[in-house]
């Protein structure tokens, strides 16, 4: 086995890329960058309880009680949102692109691709794994989209997270599955070949089919560097009550942040059965959004928040004991601003950590005119992270307040 240094020097020369905003024929290629910071995106599907996280900004409820401690360390960004957007459920699987999946034939000049495949795709592979899209609970809506706007698939649960990382593997087994996946997409695009017409479609295919063989090409490379074994260190059924087992999923994020496993990961808890676990929650998530001004219902929501709040605050205090702080940008942003009127107006967004200069509170929005929109913000996220002229879904704003 190689080692994980000898191994980057190899593969580093191999740093061009097609554009991440662009199909693969689309564009010249570009050079991918080395990221200078890790990247956490933390998600709480249905939204959190307005009023808490609103009134008051970066004094209200959530701010006071959860990350006063982190004042200086941490912005709030007040009264973010993205133009155009409207509301619905649709919103939870914007939460990361800024475009609505219904969208995209408005818009052909975009492209519903997420944060965090525009960073995996603009930059060099330095870890085993180029990036973690984790659901906490198994339930929830697609949050990471690659640049065909496609949904990514998951690792759900705390134990195929630490399979996924940590458990002890077979080589063997793991580059046959890697051949079986090779053969069907071989296939498929023999198939392609065979009946071609030269239909966008079909372009469109053949670049996903590249696209697809390309990643099995680069998780092959990666079999030939040894995985680190770790210990597991919680029980297999304590999944099954996600918040209250939720520093399990953190720790694996930390864990493998630490032994640079990964530098780009999702985090997101999904609405199913976040109640689980949670005294004086009788309903699910998405019952207790439509409150209809019920105490207890309001109270379950209050208790759901706290709970995932709690979890991320704890996760940001270990990347601060383990030196890590300042070297990864977290994340917390919600599509569905509002979990009661399920629109996307001044959504949650908070930003930790990644060496910003930090302001307490960003105002984003005068009056109706914004003043800086989530596209700006996902442009300063991947700014800190190298990128140079970041532009998201067609904006090429930052917030110059954190430089």
């Amino acid at each position: 086995m190689l080692n994980r240094r000898s191994f980057l020097s190899s593969v580093a020369a191999g740093g061009l890329l097609q554009s991440a905003n662009t199909f693969a024929a689309s564009k010249k290629p570009e050079y991918r960058v080395n990221l200078k910071k890790n990247v956490v995106l933390i998600n709480l599907d249905l939204g959190l309880y307005g009023p808490n996280f609103r009134e008051g900004g970066a004094s209200s409820k959530y701010m006071t009680e959860h990350f006063s401690e982190f004042k200086g360390q941490m912005t709030y960004f007040d009264g973010i949102s993205q133009p155009g957007m409207g509301g619905g459920h649709e919103c939870q699987h914007a939460t990361f692109t800024a475009l609505k999946y219904e969208h995209r034939e408005n818009y052909p000049e975009k492209v519903m691709m997420s944060l965090d495949q525009v960073i995996a795709d603009g930059s060099i592979q330095e870890t085993r794994h180029k990036f973690l899209y984790h659901k906490l609970n198994k339930s929830g809506n697609h949050m990471s989209w690659n640049r065909f706007e496609q949904p990514m698939i998951s690792i759900d649960g705390a134990n195929s997270l630490y399979e996924t990382l940590f458990s002890r593997s077979d080589t063997r087994l793991d580059k046959a599955r890697i051949r079986r996946e090779r053969d069907i997409l071989s296939t498929l695009a023999r198939n392609l070949r065979r009946f071609w017409r030269g239909n966008p479609q079909e372009e469109t295919m053949k670049a996903s089919l590249d696209y697809q063989l390309a990643v099995l090409d680069e998780r092959e490379k990666w079999l030939k560097v040894s995985k680190p074994y770790q210990k597991k260190a919680f029980a297999e059924n304590e999944e099954n009550q996600p918040i209250p087992s939720c520093d399990n999923n953190f720790q694996l994020i930390y864990d493998a942040l630490e032994r640079e496993q990964t530098k780009i990961a999702i985090v997101q808890f999904g609405n199913g059965r976040l109640q689980e676990g949670l005294a004086g929650v009788e309903l699910g998530h998405h019952g207790n959004t439509h409150h209809g001004n019920y105490p207890e219902r309001i109270r379950g929501l209050e208790i759901i928040d706290a709970g995932v709040l709690t979890g991320v605050k704890n996760f940001l205090h270990k990347l601060q004991e383990g030196g890590l702080y300042d070297d990864t940008i977290v994340l917390f942003h919600c599509g569905m601003a509002n979990a009661c009127h399920h629109d996307n107006k001044r959504a949650p967004a908070f930003l930790f950590g990644g060496g910003f200069q930090h302001k307490e509170s960003i105002a984003c929005l005068d009056g109706k005119e914004h003043i800086y929109t989530t596209s700006n913000m996902f442009n300063s996220v991947l700014k800190q992270l190298g990128f140079s002229n970041p532009s998201f879904q067609n904006d090429s704003k930052i917030v110059e307040e954190l430089f």
